[in-house]
């Protein structure tokens, strides 16, 4: 019987070995993505957190890269070990803390975006109304990491280090262990609800989240559509000199009682040309100041960068989670152990879409990189000091922001 239960014991480590062989790739782009979340998403910390001068906006990009450090670094690590002992992962423990955090990170990243697809929305559709200060952008990400951990810990209910069949091709009958949701019919119902949950909750985001950005995008798209008609020009960066803690992406908020602002240099242009340009504010401003709620002059280069960017983040969040939530179900539906009902490239297909959301982690520093040329440069200086040019030595530290 002992030497029964070890050449099962011996047989089920080959096809453990076989199987963690199998699932190279999956690991090599966990790994890829591991990289790239660590050292990017460190990095955006560091750059607006200590090169940076803080806002609204800063705190929302630091808790996002936040998020996604976690998972770096704590998620996927775990999800690598658990692609190498495929049949042979029996600690519960890491398992339920592995699940735990993942929901984590993806609910406080859904939170964040719904708080800055709001905070968009209301500076450029309403730009007169309350807008979100800096005290109120760190209460919000606070509130964030609360609303993770009610949406996250029945993952620490539902997880756990699950035995399986394994089936070789002589026909032998083996026992495994996976990281999987539990296979108790008690649960089964409960499962349900949490999966059902989940997804409700990410087609409404999604659904908000779309709405919000179409209406910022109508405003950006008059705004845009305006100024070449008529030629105006954009308010410059620097004239946000109120002290105003919005000074990366916004210009400077009239008051209440104020009318809208328009540049004009009275003592260049003509009376008939100054005239000319009263009568283009006051017909766009009856045509489309009561929609949009906002001049055209007011829209600046930075404002359009940085939602344009928070738009890209959006849509790569919403593509990379919608895989995993996607396949989640079809568990629960098949019911049955993927390992043994789908092929090899089934299965590897199937590893890769059930951790897409770590698509997202590896991919926001690249965006954050790509909108903004200080960060950027920050990253060469980094780590190609040669590439500084005596012209930037002092550039970093006068840092304004994600424009």
């Amino acid at each position: 019987m002992e030497n029964i239960t070890m050449d099962k014991e011996q047989l089920l480590e080959r096809l453990n070995n076989d199987k963690a062989v199998l699932m190279t790739p999956v690991m090599v782009i966990l790994g890829i993505f591991m990289i790239m979340g660590l050292i990017g998403n460190a990095m955006v910390c560091f750059f607006y957190t200590c090169k940076s001068r803080q806002s609204s906006n800063t705190i929302f990009i630091v808790a996002m890269a936040v998020y996604d450090l976690i998972l770096c670094c704590l998620s996927i690590p775990i999800e690598i070990v658990d692609l190498r002992f495929f049949y042979l992962f029996t600690n519960s423990g890491a398992c339920k803390f592995m699940r735990f955090v993942n929901y984590f990170g993806a609910v406080g990243s859904v939170y964040t975006l719904l708080v800055i697809a709001v905070d968009r929305y209301r500076k450029i559709c309403r730009p007169f109304k309350k807008q979100l200060k800096l005290r109120e952008a760190k209460i919000a990400c606070g509130i964030s990491v609360i609303v993770s951990i009610v949406f996250s810990w029945p993952a620490l209910v539902f997880y756990r280090s699950v035995s399986v069949d394994v089936l070789t091709e002589e026909g032998i009958l083996l026992k495994g262990c996976d990281c999987t949701t539990t296979r108790d019919d008690s649960y089964k119902v409960y499962l349900w609800v949490f999966n059902g949950v989940y997804l409700i909750c990410f087609l409404i985001s999604s659904i908000v989240l779309c709405v919000m950005y179409s209406l910022v995008g109508r405003v950006l798209f008059k705004h845009n559509k305006s100024r070449k008609r008529y030629g105006s020009r954009p308010i410059s960066s620097n004239s946000n000199s109120s002290g105003t803690e919005n000074h990366l992406t916004e210009f400077e908020q009239p008051k209440s009682n104020e009318k809208h602002k328009y540049t004009v240099n009275e003592s260049v242009e003509s009376e008939a040309d100054a005239a000319n340009r009263r009568s283009v504010i006051n017909m766009v401003a009856a045509t489309d100041l009561s929609t949009t709620g906002k001049s055209q002059n007011q829209l600046d280069i930075k404002t359009v960068k940085y939602t344009t960017m928070m738009l890209v983040i959006t849509l790569v969040f919403i593509l990379s989670f919608l895989p995993h939530l996607i396949l989640s179900l079809w568990r629960n539906i098949q019911g049955q152990y993927e390992g043994e009902t789908l092929s090899d490239a089934e299965l590897i297909a199937f590893q890769i879409g059930i951790r897409s959301y770590f698509l997202n982690s590896a991919i926001n520093p690249l965006t954050y990189g790509f909108f903004n040329p200080k960060f950027r440069q920050f990253f060469y200086m980094t780590f190609c000091p040669c590439c500084r040019r005596p012209s930037e030595s002092n550039t970093i530290s006068t840092s304004s922001g994600p424009t």
